[in-house]
């Protein structure tokens, strides 16, 4: 099975901390890599158009975020950024 999911997280490295998938906030399911593929490049555009800024990362995932979308962080006592990134995965691994 093909998904894409979007994850919200404090930190735009997701790829490199176990329980990335907890950060999960939207899923759309597809029958075939075809409509997968089609529905991300329609997210990213999307994306583009909502979010002020992005950034790549490991394997070209796109990290997006507008600078005041910030979240008070208690452990290190300060405003930390919220990034937002989609993600296609196969079988629940991520697909690159």
């Amino acid at each position: 099975m093909f998904h894409i999911v979007i994850i919200k997280a404090d930190y735009e490295g997701w790829w490199l901390f176990d329980g990335w998938q907890d950060d999960i906030t939207e899923r759309y399911t597809f029958q075939n890599e075809v409509e997968m593929k089609f529905k991300y490049d329609e997210l990213i555009n999307d994306m583009k158009k909502t979010y002020h800024s992005f950034k790549k990362g490991k394997h070209e995932m796109v990290a997006f975020f507008n600078g005041c979308d910030l979240e008070y962080c208690d452990d290190c006592g300060e405003d930390i950024q919220i990034y937002y990134t989609p993600i296609m995965l196969k079988d629940n691994e991520v697909y690159m």
